[in-house]
Order: C-alpha cells, then structure tokens, then sequence
C-alpha cells in the first residue's frame, strides 16, 4: 500500500479511539470518512492533492453548522492571530489602493519607514524587485510583500509629487503595534472621547491608559463601538470590568457540552462611577455588544446609535499542525440580565444569516426606531431600573440616532470609491505640511479659514481631469460634507488621528447625540 499521507493517518487515528470517549455512531463516521480518502488514494485516476481535499472537506463539514463556526486556512488564521495580537513585523504604514497604485496614507511615528524618510502621499511603484503599480494589486498581496520578520530588509521604489526621480528607499522590517483605541481626546471639559476599533491583547491596558489621560478621574466617558466588530472575549470582560462594580455579574455562557459559566467584576476598575455613553451600530458586533449589554442591563450608562448586528455565540479555536484552524462555537453568552442577542439563524445557511442581516437596512430599521422588529418572547428587564429590553437581536439603543445619508449623491459614491478626495489631498499637503502646521494652532482655525473654499475648487477641477465631472445637484447635496472630509484628512496630514476624528465627529449626528447625553447626565 502506497504511504498514507499525514491528513490520512490523523483520521485512521481518530477512527480507533475508544468508545468510551467517543460515541459509537461518531466511531463509525470517522471510519467512513477515513476509508474514503484511502479508497481515494489508492484507486483515484489522477495524483490529489490531499491537503486540500482535506480543508475543503472539513469546509463542507462546518458549512451546515451554524454561520460562526468557520474552517481558517494557514494564511486566514496567521492575520487573525495577527489582529489580535496587536503587533506585527513591518515597514509601519498605513496605505491604500488608488486607481491601482499603492498610495501611502499615514507613516506610523517611530517606525521603520518613518525613520528612512517616507511620508504620506508617496507612490509605491516596486517592492524588491517586483512592480506593483498598474498591476491590479490587492491589499493582501501588499501586506504579503511588505511584512516579513524583523531585521529583514525591503525595498520599495517610491514616487513623489514635486520630485522627478524615483528613488528607492532600504526598509528595515521591525515590530510595529496595532493600536486598538485608535483615538483618544477630551470632546469636552473633563469629558473623555475613545474610539476603540478592535479588542485584541493590549486593548484593557489601552483603554485604561486613555481614561487616565486627563491626569484624573473623568467627567464623563464616550466609548465609541461603532463598526467594532468585537475580538478577543477576555477583553471585553476587561473593559467591562472598568465601569462595574465588584461582584456585577458581567456576562455568563452555557453550552450542551460547557456547564454555565459566570464573570463577575472584580471591582478594581477606574471607572466604576461617572457619565458613562457607548456609541453603537449595525457593525458593532460581539466583543463589543458584551460590553453594551453589561452596562445596559445594569443601567450603568446610555447606548447611543443603532441597533447591533447581533452576535452572541462564544468561538473555540482548535490549531492543526498545518497552520490552519477550526473555530467551533461552544456556547451562547448571555447579557446580566439573562438576553441572549445572536440573531435567529438556520444551520446550513449561512448565506441567509447575513442577507436577513441586510434586509434590517431595507426595510427601515437604520432610519425609524419603529422599523426595528423586536422578539416579544425576549423581553427582559434591566437591573436596576427595571427597564424593558429584549434579546434575540442585537442590543437596541436607548438612544436611537437615525443613519444619515443625505449627504450621499452619484459624486459622492465616485469619489469615495475610488479615493480621489484623499488623492488630492495627498498631493496638496506634499509641499504644504510644514506651513501649514506653523500657520494654524488648531483644526478650528483650518476649518475657519476663507482659503477651504478655494482649497475646494482645485479638488472639483482635479476631478474634472480625472473626468468626474459634479452636477449642480450634486454638489448641493454633498458639498458640506465633502468639505468636512477633505478638512479632516488635512488636519490628520497637519497633526495626528485624534484631531482627525475631533474634525470628522464635529459633523456626525451619533457622535453629537453621544456628546449631548454625557452632558445631560453629568448635569443631573
């Protein structure tokens, strides 16, 4: 008999394990399953490949469970653990794909690429000695060229507006943080903004650090979830530590084959009292609705924003010696107050989970708080308070701020798909940056300033060259908020991320609904 592959043996393995560990139906599938690939090995026309007849078998296996166990292959599972981790090997930038060239949109401060010269705007035409531009490049073949272990070296050819030749700059790869709060400021007098946008590693000693930046205790909180698509469940449970006190019960799982598992405050956070508001939405997602559930269901602070997309099964992660993984959902985890919010699903359709997902938009829910569809047999009652609250869904807010898309017209859609606006940008800083940063004291003062509107009128001429020629109409619908974009991506090439989003949320209707009630309860 030919030699049975490592894929092969592993299921002979599993088909001999004893009865009094596995159950006898399970034995014999195994068997099957194991016979199966011999019969293939052994008989087959053609060479396989076995690995990947493997992974796609063990992908059709976890298709008919239910849409959060997942099959990750070595790569997949590599820039999950990545996310999570925060930290990678790297050049330290942040970039983006425009009409198909590589276009640096922010040097990470102290990095690699920082400390060899590159700057925002520049065009990276070739790494090593492959030419990316005009090549239809993706992000991950990016990301696959650019990071490598540190004290690796790269090169990147680079272009750059104002400067004729190309040059090539030597990266030395090195460990570059992943941020998890990535802003962090005083929206108001003693009131603290942060904008958390994953929970990964390093995400409690983030937050932390961010609660602490006024030198004291704050006057009021806003921690902003939206499009928070959650993470690592040990921090959540960290974040939510911070605002309950000792002995609240957190949140608790249960499972067929896990016994009810409870996670109470231990009442070391720094937080425990003061104005507290969560910004959420539709994207805001696991992690994140773990927190929004605990500090709704003791009636700890305000929600703000939209109703959460309604994920509220717990993930295992089992490694193969591959690299690649299986994430098993193991149990369902229940807010305080007992809610259980992951949405109803079919095993098997995974594809209909996420278009129900979808048609909460289409019919109205982004928009009318009446719109949204609520489990009568869900309803629960807060804490404290004694307020209705329902599962089965997502976190509903208390506060419900409407999504708003007035602004959006053909231009707009253009013109942001296709990044133009942060293009012009890019190259009108280039020669700019240092002026501008000793001519304006803040984004205030750059946001005053009579020259935005002839700022402006070069960005519709640029467009008019890339042959994005406005109507009236559209202009009229998109002109205020296109404005405020192009002030904010100057204010983050001028200063930093933190005056970025003060500029951005200056215009947003959540953030001014978030910042109104941290306020009002502070007054109370």
């Amino acid at each position: 008999m030919k030699k049975i592959s490592a894929i092969v043996a592993a299921f002979i393995i599993a088909s001999v394990i004893p009865a009094t560990l596995v159950a006898q139906n399970a034995r014999e599938q195994f068997t099957k399953i194991a016979s199966t690939l011999l019969f293939l090995q052994d008989y087959y026309v053609d060479t396989l490949d076995f690995n990947k007849l493997a992974d796609k078998a063990i992908e059709s296996l976890v298709s008919s469970l239910d849409p959060h166990t997942v099959f990750l292959s070595k790569q997949e599972t590599e820039s999950a653990d990545e996310s999570m981790s925060g930290a990678f090997d790297g050049v330290g930038i942040e970039f983006a794909i425009i009409q198909d060239t590589l276009t640096v949109q922010n040097v990470i401060a102290g990095g690699p690429a920082s400390k060899v010269g590159l700057q925002a705007g520049d065009k990276i035409l070739k790494v090593d000695t492959i030419q990316i531009a005009g090549t239809h490049i993706t992000n991950n073949r990016v990301r696959d060229l650019l990071r490598g272990k540190r004290g690796t070296k790269v090169d990147v050819d680079v272009m750059r507006r104002g400067v004729e030749e190309i040059r090539t700059y030597r990266i030395t790869r090195d460990r570059i943080p992943m941020e998890s709060v990535v802003a962090a400021y005083e929206a108001a007098p003693g009131v603290v903004y942060i904008k958390l946008d994953r929970f990964a590693a390093n995400t409690g000693q983030e937050v932390f650090e961010a609660l602490r930046m006024l030198g004291r205790t704050p006057e009021g909180v806003i921690l902003d979830l939206r499009s928070n698509g959650g993470g690592l469940l040990g921090a959540a449970l960290t974040i939510t530590n911070l605002f309950l006190s000792k002995g609240q019960l957190m949140m608790y799982t249960e499972g067929a084959k896990f016994k009810k598992q409870e996670e109470h405050a231990t009442g070391s956070g720094i937080y425990q009292e003061g104005p507290l508001v969560i910004m959420v939405d539709e994207n805001s997602a696991s992690a994140s609705e773990i927190v929004a559930g605990a500090v709704q269901d003791w009636d700890r602070g305000t929600i703000v924003g939209r109703r959460t997309f309604g994920k509220g099964l717990v993930q295992r992660e089992f490694n193969y010696s591959d690299g690649s993984a299986l994430r098993v959902t193991t149990a369902r985890y229940h807010t305080p107050s007992g809610r259980v919010i992951q949405s109803p699903y079919e095993e098997g359709n995974s594809q209909k989970y996420y278009q129900e997902h979808n048609e909460r938009y289409e019919r109205g829910e982004s928009f009318s708080r009446d719109s949204i569809r609520v489990d009568e047999s869900q309803e629960f009652h807060t804490l404290v308070k004694g307020r209705t609250v329902y599962g089965g869904g997502g976190i509903l807010p208390d506060i419900f701020v409407p999504r708003d898309t007035s602004y959006i017209s053909a231009f707009y859609s253009v013109v942001a798909a296709r990044g133009i606006l942060q293009e012009f940008v890019n190259g009108y800083m280039d020669s700019r940056r240092t002026s501008m940063r000793q001519k304006y004291s803040s984004w205030e003062e750059l946001a005053a300033d009579p020259a935005l509107d002839d700022i402006y009128a070069e960005f519709l001429n640029y467009c008019r060259k890339e042959r994005i020629e406005p109507s009236e109409a559209d202009l009229a619908k998109s002109s205020a908020d296109i404005k405020l974009a192009m002030t904010a991506l100057m204010a983050r090439s001028i200063w930093d991320e933190n005056v970025y989003y003060k500029v951005i949320n200056s215009g947003n209707a959540d953030y001014k609904a978030a910042l109104e009630e941290v306020l009002a309860l502070r007054a109370r």
